[in-house]
């Protein structure tokens, strides 16, 4: 469980600390006011890529730290956690847990676990197991396939099954290769060798770490390139906004005037308020101006080196980026795709060349080793199979049910499940013996979620057909029924609400105060439905916007609830209605 996160000099956060409960935390707030800053600070001690213009603008350093309360060994997840910390030498502390990030502006980062400095990479391997994050960004992954199947192999207990058929396939895979090497003439070996020795040594020497790093690059190149008029320009975007007579030096005073003029004259109440949003805009505009400014270098080595990097990586990803055994057809300008191709293509390379240099006796051996793990992934296959078909029906059957409690009665959704065939595949089928079936690192299965909208309609795929607001629900409906199963600690979502409102956006609520009985439920919301729940265990947390030190947090009393949700429902502007129906809203008892 989350217990605290504390945030210093993050966007546009100067300092602030959360304490959260075991049940469900609301987060709400004014447009702007930087909800979402928060989810970002934490997606950031959690390991998610980080970069300087996450720094507050003026502070040399931004700093995130969770504190987590190490989950029982009985939940699942909790011994894989408690492997990897053991693994790294990071056992716990009196069963509790410390996170800690930090970026400097120089671009430096540095990641901590129990005051302990581990790589960023492990903060994501060990933060996949402490909170379960529902954004955006999980919206775009559940419309690919290949979540399809994590989502279903989750819900069935079948990852241990999966990472045996992996296992098995990445042998079978290294055993072919060292076999079509040992199958060589005497003086192919030799030409052979020499030609993978060379591409090895030029594939090793460049160092290709992360394949996102070639884009990376390109942007910054460019940049840099137009560095000088860049930091010229936005200088004076900068001026203009912040410097003397500037908008935003100037906002406080015309704050005031329209502040003191509206005593007068109630009507421009309505329009101090739209000043004063527009003012908070420009003001982080301002700052992220001033602070891409900063970011800037002009110096010309850096710039020279920066441009032989681009050069190697282009070459490289051109010369190997349709070798790659993971190769996709990569375009010649996608060089991301084909770095990454490049490095599938240096481990296979690695493998053919300790193939080659293996006696020519292994030949016989290794046919009969590729045999035999053809027949276990097989079985092992089809055993898979068996039980994903079984889990799809349960799995199609409790979806539906949690769908029409979120008013999506007639939905339908069904999980599809075929198999590929090819000239070179290993499974065969009674029905259809000429037809041979592809094993992948995941078996035979690709699963797909088919939906339709009534029962009149035809199922189609989810990716193609489902709403904004579906997919939310589609989303919740898929969590409430996984963690019956397969418990998570925390579960964060933001923008659950989207595309929902009125008796639909009371369902979600109902729904998420029903997931904080069995995990920790963080939400942030825009919707007073929401925002309304009052659970046993509920916590509700206001985030606005200070001038002075940025963004704030406060944990609301009752009282200060009631005042929250009215001003959610009715404006600034709070009425008796408003007020009323708020109260209304916390007296409803959860079912």
């Amino acid at each position: 469980m989350l217990e605290s996160l504390t945030v210093k000099d993050f966007a546009l956060i100067r300092e602030l600390n959360i304490q959260f409960g075991s049940g469900l935390n609301l987060i709400t707030g004014e447009t702007g006011a930087g909800k979402s800053v928060i989810l970002g600070a934490l997606s950031l001690v959690l390991g998610y890529k980080a970069t300087t213009d996450m720094i507050r603008s003026g502070a040399k350093r931004a700093t995130v730290e969770a504190a987590f309360a190490m989950p029982p060994d009985t939940r699942a997840g909790a011994k894989a956690l408690r492997q990897i910390l053991a693994d790294q030498g990071l056992d716990d502390d009196e069963g509790s847990l410390i996170v800690r990030r930090e970026i400097s502006i120089e671009g430096k980062g540095r990641s901590f676990v129990n005051s302990r400095q581990v790589p960023s990479a492990i903060l994501r391997e060990i933060g996949k197991f402490l909170v379960d994050i529902h954004g955006q960004n999980e919206h775009q992954n559940i419309l690919t396939v290949d979540s399809h199947r994590a989502i279903l192999d989750r819900y069935a207990h079948l990852g241990e099954l999966v990472a045996e058929m992996r296992k098995l396939h990445r042998a079978r895979e290294e055993a072919r290769q060292k076999l079509s090497s040992v199958t060589l003439s005497e003086d192919d070996k030799a030409r052979r060798l020499d030609i993978l020795q060379h591409e090895i040594r030029e594939l090793e020497s460049a160092r290709i770490d992360d394949v996102r790093e070639i884009e990376e690059l390109i942007a910054r190149e460019k940049s840099l390139a137009n560095a000088e008029t860049l930091v010229s320009d936005l200088n004076s975007v900068y001026e203009a906004l912040s410097g003397e007579g500037g908008f935003v030096s100037r906002g406080g005073s015309i704050e005031r005037m329209l502040e003191a003029d509206s005593q007068y004259d109630e009507s421009l109440g309505e329009i101090l308020n739209q000043f004063r949003e527009s003012y908070y805009v420009l003001e982080e505009v301002s700052r992220q101006v001033r602070s891409k400014a900063e970011s800037y270098s002009l110096n010309p080595e850096e710039l020279e080196e920066m441009r032989e990097r681009i050069g190697l990586l282009q070459s490289l990803a051109r010369k190997y980026g349709s070798r790659g055994a993971a190769a996709t057809g990569a375009k010649e300008t996608d060089y991301a795709k084909g770095l990454e191709n490049a490095k599938a293509y240096l481990e296979k390379a690695r493998n053919e060349l300790t193939g080659i240099e293996l006696s020519s006796g292994e030949e016989a051996r290794l046919r009969k080793e590729i045999e035999t793990l053809n027949s276990q992934m097989k079985d092992k296959a089809l055993y898979l199979s068996e039980k994903r078909r079984l889990a799809s029906l349960e799995l199609e059957q409790k979806v539906q049910q949690e769908l029409k409690a979120l008013g999506m009665e007639e939905t339908h959704i069904k999980v599809s499940i075929r198999w590929e065939y090819a000239d070179d595949g290993t499974v065969t089928q009674a029905a259809s013996p000429d037809k041979k079936y592809v094993i992948s690192p995941t078996g035979l299965d690709i699963v797909e979620f088919l939906m339709a909208s009534s029962s009149r309609d035809t199922l189609r795929p989810l990716r193609k057909i489902a709403s904004g607001g579906e997919m939310s629900r589609i989303m919740l409906a898929l969590k409430k029924v996984i963690i019956e199963t397969d418990p998570v600690y925390t579960m964060v979502f933001d923008e659950v609400d989207a595309g929902v409102g009125g008796r639909i956006a009371e369902a979600v609520g109902k729904k998420l105060a029903g997931l904080s009985l069995a995990s920790q439920v963080i939400v942030i919301t825009h919707l007073h439905q929401i925002a309304g729940l009052s659970p046993d265990e509920v916590r509700h947390f206001k985030v606005s916007k200070h001038k002075e030190d940025g963004t704030r947090i406060t944990r609301l009393s009752k009282e200060q609830r009631l005042q929250e949700i009215a001003r959610m429902i009715a404006g600034e502007n709070i009425t008796e209605s408003a007020l009323t129906h708020a109260k209304a809203l916390l007296s409803q008892k959860i079912d």
